[in-house]
């Protein structure tokens, strides 16, 4: 995968800079399908968007179980990106680097873990009423945050569930190439047909069971991706700073005029229609709906003279906002989540068809939606987004040189009742490879040493296990079954 890429680049290209020193004639060369296996983010096969270039990554996937390795389907982007740029100075203003660009590596990405019928009634409330019934929504009640297990929560009935820890079969690939528009195009499809169902009620039983064939099945689940890359050279003004650096420890950092650079940027959207045909939907439900749950992460490795960097400029802890915000609109309005305590720990409706992330000075990734839905060929119909819950996590990477700060979201896409349901959502993602060319001796200086853009990718799937392995789950049921009708 892109690590096993970045692996050879290091060891064959030294610590001569960061961006490639020969740009490619066309930038569109930069975008190269690529299929493989892979260890990382659940593991499976995958394909890829791969367009890194020298030490620039930018990575975008879609990663599938198989036969002998059934998994998730997820959506993966990996990248490199730069907070700014620092002209390094000694004590006595001498400067000792003219540029040096400061990095993070970044994960996005989007995972569709479970199908999950439910009954829009409501949740009884300790008034003896009940709340939520016919808001589409899936509502709970419960005083835990994510991933921690509640005896005692409250959720509207559920009837049927399905783990899409599967095996995919994954169709033919059609590619497209538009140099008017700078644009190539992948069309693919991940399916599964005609699969058991996980957990069902059992009226007889007032309990979960195991699914059988005699519960039906469904008869097929697909994701039709239509991937587009785009790649041109663009004129970006970069954030810069001027460091103090006093025997290797940087004292001081004031912002300067920011410079302007040539770069090369990379956009790839996976538009990825929804098809769900053959759900055997409960008879007596009295609002049926049906979610799709997926789990939303955004991540970034910060090296520690980054964060000592981030520090001295702005005086306070943490990289706020080189760690990247989430943006997202409710009922009560516009928000801006930074920390755990910004994002929801309750069933909340997104009312603007998208949730957007950002750093301190660029867009890194969206999920985007349209709130029509085609029912049994009826295209009028509703659906919402939802999300459940979200939560922060901090660790440190695996040689202690930095920090992993990842933001989990869960939530769902929600479909009215029909026999079979399409939608159309979309997952963009981008890059921008500098052209800036660092004197060796700033690698030294800042202590960036190349190992990091293995150890990010790496660290960033150990903590999503590490994280699940201490709540004693995964993200794959943290919300689904047993619930209780």
């Amino acid at each position: 995968m892109a690590s096993a890429l970045l692996v050879t680049l290091l060891v064959t290209g030294g610590f001569a800079g960061i961006a490639a020193a020969d740009e490619p004639s066309d930038p569109m060369d930069r975008i190269r399908l690529e299929l493989g296996t892979t260890t990382e983010f659940g593991s499976g096969s995958y394909v890829a968007v791969n367009c890194t270039e020298g030490y620039n990554l930018a990575w975008f996937g879609v990663i599938y179980g198989t036969q002998g390795n059934p998994a998730p389907i997820s959506i993966v982007g990996m990248n490199l990106r730069y907070l700014g740029g620092a002209e390094v100075v000694g004590p006595d203003g001498n400067v000792i680097v003219n540029e040096f660009p400061i990095p993070v590596i970044t994960v996005f990405g989007q995972q569709m873990f479970a199908l999950l019928e439910f009954d829009d009634t409501g949740i009884p409330t300790f008034f003896g009423e009940t709340y939520g019934a016919g808001n589409g929504l899936f509502d709970f009640s419960t005083n835990k945050r994510m991933f921690e297990d509640d005896p005692f929560a409250k959720y509207e009935p559920a009837y049927k569930y399905i783990d899409l820890k599967q095996a995919w079969t994954l169709s033919d690939i059609k590619q497209g190439i538009d140099y008017e528009t700078q644009t190539k195009t992948y069309d693919l499809s991940l399916y599964a047909l005609n699969v058991t169902y996980t957990k069902v009620w059992d009226m007889a039983l007032m309990d979960y069971r195991n699914g059988t064939p005699d519960d039906g099945v469904l008869e097929r689940v697909e994701f039709a991706f239509h991937i587009t890359a785009s790649a041109e050279r663009v004129d970006v003004s970069v954030p810069f700073y001027r460091v103090t650096l006093d025997n290797g420890r940087i004292t001081d950092s004031e912002a300067i005029a920011p410079r302007n650079y040539t770069a090369v940027s990379t956009e790839t959207a996976f538009k990825y229609d929804h098809i769900i045909e053959g759900w055997d939907f409960y008879e007596n439900a009295k609002d049926p709906r049906l979610m799709l749950e997926n789990g939303l992460i955004y991540a970034v490795f910060i090296p520690d003279k980054v964060e000592e960097w981030y520090n001295a400029q702005f005086v306070q802890d943490g990289v706020e906002e080189g760690e990247g915000v989430m943006e997202y609109s409710t009922l009560d309005g516009d928000k801006t989540a930074a920390e755990a305590d910004d994002l929801p720990d309750e069933a909340t409706l997104i009312t603007k068809d998208r949730i957007q992330f950002k750093d301190n000075w660029q867009k890194t990734g969206a999920l985007t939606w349209v709130s029509n839905v085609t029912v049994d060929g009826q295209e009028n119909r509703s659906m919402v987004f939802q999300i459940h819950a979200g939560q922060r996590t901090d660790e440190r990477g695996e040689n202690d040189d930095g920090e992993v700060k990842a933001m989990f979201v869960l939530g769902g896409f929600i479909y009215p009742a029909g026999q079979t349901i399409f939608h159309d959502p979309a997952l963009e993602m981008g890059a921008i490879a500098l052209d800036i060319d660092p004197e060796m001796g700033g690698m030294i200086v800042l202590g960036i040493i190349g190992a990091i853009f293995v150890i990010g990718i790496v660290v960033v799937a150990v903590v999503v296990l590490r994280h699940n392995q201490k709540k004693k789950g995964n993200m794959r049921n943290q919300v689904p079954p047993p619930y209780r009708p």
